[in-house]
């Protein structure tokens, strides 16, 4: 196959693909759960953004105390109520989203660039790089990802970057196998041995033909995963290897409450209620991109 009836065959593939994804697109805005996902997540990126601004209580996400005001209902001074310490629960609840937001993101971004680094090259080369490296993701895959995450983290020590390495270290496995099953379906197909045909290199033919070709399931595991990895994050915050005092992070927060709950129940349920919104909005959401990116999954 000669260089211009490759090029028009990537052309014609990317005219499909752009008319796939408006025809998801118009099925995403009618889709009435989807929206209500990201309608919730545009005003907790809005919050993220503005809480340093707006919160009326900014030394409280910065280590201030307040022991006369400590455990106070929610009221018109404080709508969340205060802690142990008479700390405002509303401003820490609002300055901890921009936290959640970047652990999150970073843990995503980790776990994906090294679960398809790593899938690529398996599903690309096969043979006994591919039977190295699923040994590898099998061993990962055999023990629970949230235990691994602790023993990971407890190794690496307490803080809040130590959580977004150990969880990102734990969840690059179901992006490498998928990654691996995408490359393997895709090398085969015509526009590869068309790479292959006109002297393409293997890193060219992987990243400029193969990995594009993929990415649309990639995204909708990204979108899926967000907010299990903020709750798994909230998890290990909440068992004390998260962020340190006095960081506004929601699953410590949680378990500053716990030992008041349910007298004092808005410590807890506040920061709760906030883990809550961020994770079924990216699961809405996450719903919605893939009836974008892959219609064949929808019900």
């Amino acid at each position: 196959m000669s260089k211009k009836q490759s090029r028009s065959l990537s052309s014609a593939r990317n005219q499909l693909r752009w008319e796939g994804l408006q025809r998801g697109i118009y099925r995403f805005r009618n889709n009435a759960l989807s929206m209500v996902g990201l309608a919730i997540l545009s005003l907790v990126l809005v919050v993220a953004i503005i809480a340093p601004f707006v919160v009326p209580y900014p030394e409280d996400a910065t280590g201030a105390t307040h022991v006369m005001e400590r455990l106070q209902p929610p009221s018109k001074a404080h709508f969340f109520g205060t802690d142990k310490v008479g700390r405002d629960i509303f401003s820490r609840v609002l300055m901890g989203t921009g936290l959640a937001l970047q652990v999150g993101t970073t843990i995503i971004l980790m776990a994906a660039t090294i679960g398809i680094t790593l899938g690529s090259i398996a599903g690309y080369f096969g043979r006994r790089v591919d039977d190295l490296i699923m040994r590898i993701t099998d061993i990962f895959l055999a023990v629970p990802a949230l235990v691994l995450a602790i023993a990971v983290t407890a190794a690496l020590g307490k803080g809040i970057t130590n959580v977004m390495i150990g969880i990102s270290l734990v969840w690059w496995p179901g992006f490498a196998r998928l990654t691996r099953s995408l490359v393997i379906s895709l090398k085969e197909e015509a526009f590869v041995e068309a790479a292959n045909g006109i002297g393409a290199t293997h890193f060219r033919i992987l990243f400029r033909h193969i990995l594009p070709n993929a990415v649309s399931p990639i995204i909708v595991k990204m979108s899926t995963d967000f907010g299990f990895a903020v709750l798994t994050a909230a998890a290990l915050g909440f068992i004390g290897l998260g962020a340190q005092p006095p960081t506004p992070e929601w699953g410590a927060m949680i378990n500053d409450g716990r030992a008041y709950f349910p007298s004092e129940w808005w410590v807890a349920v506040f920061p709760g209620l906030a883990i809550f919104l961020v994770v079924f909005s990216w699961n809405l959401l996450g719903d919605g991109i893939r009836d974008v990116l892959d219609p064949r999954s929808r019900r």
